[in-house]
């Protein structure tokens, strides 16, 4: 082959502009994202933003879209604050797929008396957004082995050695101890918290202690419950003694109520009766009382009244002498009688003698009148 004569080749000149504006629109894009830098911050997470002038902003950044420029004097770090579980266990990866951590680490230590424990554990945490531009500048990254391992690590190994193996092993002995560790590194206090870890929950998953120490715990608990069980039938039956005691007592107490209340139901019946015969005496004597004192009264009612009667018929006699004592009464008084007898002789015709004349009852008419007033004449 002959060799190529480049300055014989021709190029159109519609494909070379085309290439220029190819590569001009390639440099302005270039240009533009050196320019300009578009971040998204998502909704679970807070950003830390950097600048060649300035360094690290003292204002963390929400979640939202930001429009940098130019943007090639400007980074954007993203951190995740939604709470994360780290875990030091025996379990294989593969079976928790939610949990970061050390797979088949449990945590040696010893207890108080020597014995090798296995504590297999996990820790809920999350960043604290609070200081989150502190951890940015100290940490930045790998959280789990930087911060939260070595602190939960000493953490447990303060309060494990305080302990015998017996006692954390399981039952209250457990429960305490991870109270007892859960409260020093949630503790706001606490070293993690004053390093921007907010620590959620601390679970102790189990404690792994050697098979033939295992095996003395139990003879242990079985012993123990058999002495628990022994005490507690010691203590039934006592109770159950106790029990038929207070329910002797009970009925003897209860017979006790029930015959005094017998007795202060006659005491106060009798009482009742008694003071009901009392009443009825009080009642019948006032009776009679009333009815004497109703009776004098009336007596003294009557009395009064025949004395105003005789006062007044006395008055009226007393009145009617006096009318008769005046000048020319005596007159009168003859005239009326004669009147009278004259009414009462004149149709007594046969009864009295024919040749009896009227002057017979006396010398005369007048003396006649006046013995029948009852007067005495000159002569008597």
């Amino acid at each position: 082959m002959g060799n190529l004569d480049l300055k014989n080749i021709e190029i159109p000149f519609g494909t070379g502009k085309k290439v220029l504006i190819g590569a001009g629109a390639l440099f302005v894009l270039i240009v533009l994202s050196l320019l300009f830098k578009v971040v998204t911050i998502e909704g679970n997470y807070i950003g830390v933003r950097e600048s060649w002038a300035g360094g690290v902003d003292k204002d963390p950044l929400l979640p939202k879209t930001y429009f940098l420029f130019p943007g090639f004097m400007y980074s954007i770090y993203k951190y995740d604050m939604s709470s994360r579980v780290f875990v030091m266990n025996d379990t294989p990866s593969s079976m928790d797929t939610v949990s970061r951590g050390r797979e088949r680490d449990s945590y040696l230590v010893q207890s108080k008396e020597g014995q090798d424990m296995h504590v297999s554990m996990n820790i809920r945490w999350r960043l604290d957004p609070t200081k989150l531009i502190e951890i940015h500048k100290m940490t930045r990254e790998n959280f789990e082995e930087k911060l939260i391992r070595p602190v939960m690590l000493r953490v447990v190994k303060d309060q494990a050695t305080m302990r015998t193996a017996i006692e954390a092993y399981s039952g209250d002995g457990l429960v305490k101890l991870q109270r007892d560790i859960e409260h020093a590194l949630m503790d706001e206090g606490s070293e993690l918290r004053h390093r921007g870890v907010i620590v959620e929950n601390f679970v102790i998953e189990g404690i792994g202690l050697d098979p033939q120490y295992i095996g003395e715990i139990k003879s242990r608990q079985v012993a123990t419950q058999k002495e628990l069980r022994a005490k507690a039938e010691e203590l039934a039956a006592i109770a159950q003694s106790k029990q038929v005691k207070a329910e002797a007592q009970a009925d003897f107490e209860r017979t006790v109520v029930q015959a005094e209340r017998d007795k202060q139901v006659g005491i106060l019946k009798a009482e009742k009766e008694a003071q009901q015969q009392i009443l009825g005496a009080e009642a019948a004597k006032k009776q009679v009382v009333l009815a004497a004192e109703g009776e004098k009264d009336a007596s003294v009612l009557r009395a009064q009244a025949v004395i105003a009667m005789g006062e007044a018929e006395a008055s009226a006699k007393k009145a009617q002498l006096a009318a008769y004592a005046v000048p020319g009464a005596d007159a009168f008084v003859k005239i009326e009688v004669s009147q009278n007898l004259s009414e009462a002789f004149k149709n007594i015709q046969g009864y009295l003698p024919s040749d009896m004349h009227i002057n017979l009852l006396s010398e005369s008419f007048t003396k006649s009148v006046e013995s029948l007033m009852g007067r005495k004449t000159a002569g008597d």
